[in-house]
């Protein structure tokens, strides 16, 4: 018998065959979520075919191929029922075991082809002797063969002579311009084009939105083009489909059906927890029966004493007190007067209460059918229909613990270190306050569109904070000016002894740094930006290369999710421009934003040194190249306590200019973390810097991404040309996908689901004097200046649904590369030995941040909110999540929605 397992780990060939002139090679093919073939696929439904990575074919110059083998003839090996929702036939995952005929010249296997020649039905193969993941459509609706490469990863100048030719065919593929016409789900096409489909012009004018990229005036990052049709009236724009979710996205770029239907149940689930009124029918306290307030009143009165009107006169008198406000211990508003209706405060405080939900509000349930796609309202509805719903929700976590410390002045401050956009402060460069102890948070920019923004409803200031940190070592920043401006000259500068002017101008202040956050920091900075690296990773970087293999763990989801992003939440009339201040002009304002973007401004170390949040460290020596040991000087400076005391020593580029700086802190320690694994796998494939400037793969990639993926922004790029800049460029790429999007994103519910912390939009301007004479006054004019009572309902449910990890989510240093695909020869146990370091190192990190949390001196990282920063906890150790068959047994609004965990991927 002759083995090729010792050869490439992955197939076995022996002699028990027909033709004593070849030999037999047998492989494990595994099929799941695909209830046809578990019961309607025949014999000769699926083909697969190997491919040699030896020897080729002198007349296709392709690798010597195999017989075929079929998958319904193969040997069943085991089968494993399990449902995936909305199905109602339970779908298997069924292995079978193929036996391939092969000449004796054959060698080893390097590649198959799949053909799947049923008429209708695709299929998911999900392994062939290690991880494939992708559907196989039928070949009568892609015209193509299904090429998988086995488990190897080489450079193109090292790949074997016999998948020369199959790599590059599959890569020019990827690569074809398509033809003009409305594309089908199985098309495996990725291609750019610009943000020509957030408008609908067939609808009217106040529907028309500009065509973002393309243009100097509108500059943009590309999206992925989708071959919808043209608008009938403006050829320029794209229409978009019948259904949000029914837009193009790859095959293989789709986030399962079970995280789909989990997203829509947690949108279904926070729509009913914030907007669905209290129920009508008798409140749930009188209901139940015998209750408290029954159970005291018999205990001094006869039982047929008490009428239920007795019961319900005793509880009004109970709920009567519950609203009396003594005064703040926490130095927040109060009041002293009983006879005072509740104040907006209170209100707000209701939306979180436990409730009975019986129907939505017709006004709102009119409203909501202009935001949100026609699937969720009709699961809402059909939710209450079913039965009322007793819902409660958490309380996010500036008001959990101190009910106003979110109003005091060092903790908006503190916000600006340590809340959701703590990436836009920096150091003040006016020359009167050039000072390592002044900063600014500038939002000036926003003057210039203010003449459109500011009318229906709508209040708005283009602002500067100035603020001064304390000398301490822990230092805290304290606001001391704010300036407000309108276009033109007029400005007004407040300080904190401008009571209670001051207290709405940070109003204003939050306002205008919300909606930064909303479309600069978050949407742009890492939704958008990334999209472009990804179409080119897939169209210019073959599977077999080590790079696509380190990047795609980084990309799952996230050209479902930005295509989602764009039909529900940025399109014309939708949540942000419902929700945000910026309203029609929220998309024009991240375009002209996006004129600042630079590419070799995203690492962390350069960031900071760019706002002045930091300095470059004096250095002895410059290391270029290739890192042999890059950890050895840190391990000697690590204590000798066992590894499970080892805390993870940085040796940064930057010296920060304030310690206490949480995000930057945590932040600096996982981007030495990434930026040490990167340089290690790619110390296993490139050898000198030649090795990168010979990979014509990564050249064209990172030429796709300059010249179309980001086409409008010149500057900003550096070659690719050394050892030292591809680990650069790969580093910040996985940053933005993990670290900086986690710090963004997964905080809005504990910061921005109080609306008074974090307002989208303000609809009045500073009072004059006239205005507020007395105490009640000062309420009165807040709730006229904040959202209506609809707008930051719906605000505290969308910051519900960003803020939740998915049950299938892979955080981390959780999975390495390759889990499911394990490699040949030394490369093994080469990158698994340094994948297991980075996962050391990021518990190491998870220990300092305990550590630091701890410290009471560190007053940033909890402030007089007492909110503990972890959102940059790697949580590595985190257990495998709940299936969607056991989450549907727990109540989805009892789980913690501050949970910690750096995403892979920009996924949500």
């Amino acid at each position: 018998m002759v083995e090729t397992a010792g050869c490439c780990g992955l197939l076995q060939a022996c002699c028990h065959r027909h033709d004593p002139q070849k030999y037999i090679i047998q492989g494990e093919f595994e099929i799941d979520r695909s209830p046809w073939f578990s019961l309607c696929a025949s014999g000769l439904s699926v083909v697969v075919r190997l491919y040699s990575q030896d020897n080729t074919d002198p007349i296709t110059r392709k690798g010597i191929e195999s017989e075929n083998a079929y998958v319904m003839k193969g040997k069943e090996l085991e089968r494993k029922k399990h449902e995936v929702l909305n199905m109602k036939v339970p779908t298997k995952v069924i292995k079978f075991k193929l036996k391939f005929e092969v000449t004796q010249d054959f060698g080893i296997p390097g590649a198959f082809v799949v053909e799947n020649r049923d008429k209708k039905h695709e299929f998911f193969l999900k392994s062939f002797h290690f991880y494939c993941g992708s559907w196989v459509y039928p070949i009568t609706k892609t015209e193509f063969k299904r090429i998988f490469f086995l488990d190897q990863l080489y450079l193109p100048k090292k790949t074997p002579q016999g998948l020369v030719e199959l790599r590059k065919k599959e890569l020019q593929k990827l690569q074809a311009p398509r033809p003009k016409g409305e594309w089908n789900p199985c098309d495996r096409i990725y291609d750019y084009d610009v943000y020509n489909n957030l408008g609908d012009p067939e609808n009217g004018r106040l529907y028309d939105r500009p065509v973002l990229g393309g243009s100097t005036k509108f500059p943009y990052p590309r999206r992925l083009k989708t071959g919808h049709p043209n608008c009938q009236h403006d050829h320029s724009r794209e229409s978009g489909p019948a259904s949000c979710f029914q837009f193009y996205v790859p095959p293989d770029e789709r986030m399962s059906d079970e995280k789909l239907q989990e997203l829509k149940d947690n949108f279904v689930e926070a729509l009913i927890r914030f907007l669905g009124p209290e129920s009508t029918l008798p409140h749930l306290w009188d209901r139940e029966c015998p209750d408290f307030i029954t159970r005291v009143a018999h205990f001094f009165v006869p039982k047929a004493a008490i009428s239920k009107k007795d019961v319900r006169f005793i509880r009004s008198i109970i709920d009567f007190c519950r609203k009396l406000k003594l005064p703040s211990s926490h130095g927040g508003p109060s009041r002293s007067d009983p006879s005072e209706e509740q104040d907006i405060f209170e209100d707000i405080i209701g939306f979180y209460a436990d409730k009975e939900v019986e129907e939505l509000d017709n006004s709102d349930k009119q409203r909501l059918e202009k935001l949100v796609p026609k699937e969720i309202l009709n699961q809402v509805v059909a939710t209450l229909a079913l039965k009322r719903r007793h819902v409660s929700a958490q309380l996010p976590s500036i008001i959990a613990e101190e009910k106003f410390a979110w109003a005091e002045d060092k903790e908006f401050g503190r916000q600006m270190l340590a809340g959701t956009n703590p990436v836009r402060i920096r150091k003040c460069k006016w020359q009167a306050l050039v000072n390592d102890r002044v900063f600014i948070l500038d939002h000036h920019y926003l003057e210039r569109f203010l003449t459109m923004i500011n009318g229906k409803g709508v209040c708005a200031y283009a602002t500067r904070t100035i603020l001064i940190a304390s000398t301490s070592s822990s230092a805290t920043l304290q606001p001391i000016g704010i300036e407000l401006s309108l276009t033109g000259d007029s400005t007004r500068l407040l300080v904190p002894q401008d009571t209670p002017l001051w207290e709405f101008a940070k109003f204003h202040v939050a306002s205008n740094d919300t909606a930064y956050h909303q479309l600069v920091s978050h949407w742009l900075h890492t939704h958008a930006v990334v999209e472009p690296f990804i179409i080119a990773t897939r169209r210019q970087l073959s599977v077999m290369h080590p790079i696509h293999r380190l990047l795609d763990p980084h990309f799952k989801d996230t050209l479902h999710i930005n295509a989602l992003a764009r039909a529900i939440f940025l399109n014309a009339g939708g949540i942000l421009e419902t929700l945000l201040f910026t309203g029609e002009y929220s998309m024009e304002l991240s375009s002209d934003l996006y004129r600042e973007w630079r590419f070799d401004k995203q690492a962390l170390p350069e960031d900071l040194l760019e706002r002045g949040m930091a300095k470059p460290r004096v250095r002895d020596e410059v290391v270029s190249g290739p890192m042999e040991h890059v950890e050895s000087d840190k391990s000697s400076n690590k204590a000798a306590k066992g590894a499970e005391q080892e805390m993870f020593e940085v040796d940064a580029e930057v010296e920060l200019v304030l310690e206490d700086y949480p995000y930057v802190k945590d932040g600096i320690e996982i981007w030495t973390a990434i930026e040490t694994w990167v340089t290690e796998y790619c110390n296993v494939f490139y050898h000198n810097d030649n090795d990168v400037k010979e990979d014509e793969e990564i050249q064209e990639w990172w030429n796709e991404i300059k010249t179309r993926g980001h086409e409008d922004r010149k500057e900003g790029w550096y070659d690719i040309n050394t050892f030292e800049s591809l680990v650069k460029a790969l580093t910040t790429l996985i940053w933005i996908t993990s670290g900086l999007h986690a710090a963004v994103n997964f905080g809005q519910y504990g910061y921005g689901g109080w609306p008074p912390n974090r307002p989208m939009l303000l609809r009045k301007f500073l009072p004059r004097d006239e205005e507020i004479k007395e105490d009640k006054d000062i309420f009165k004019f807040v709730e006229e200046m904040l959202p209506d009572k609809f707008q930051m309902k719906l605000a505290i449910a969308v910051m519900d649904l960003l803020s939740r990890h998915t049950s299938d989510e892979v955080y981390l240093g959780q999975t390495s590369p390759q889990k499911e695909r394990p490699l040949i020869e030394d490369h093994e146990s080469i990158i698994q030995k340094k994948f297991k370091e980075f996962r050391g190192n990021l518990e190491a990190i998870e220990r300092n941040i305990k550590e630091r949390n701890k410290e009471y001196l560190l007053m940033n990282r909890w402030g007089n909110a007492k909110i503990p920063y972890k959102l940059l906890y790697p949580d590595t150790s985190k257990s495998i999540p709940l299936t969607a068959k056991e989450k549907g047994k727990h109540h989805p609004e009892k789980a913690d929605i501050n949970e910690s965990g750096i995403s892979n991927s920009i996924s949500i």
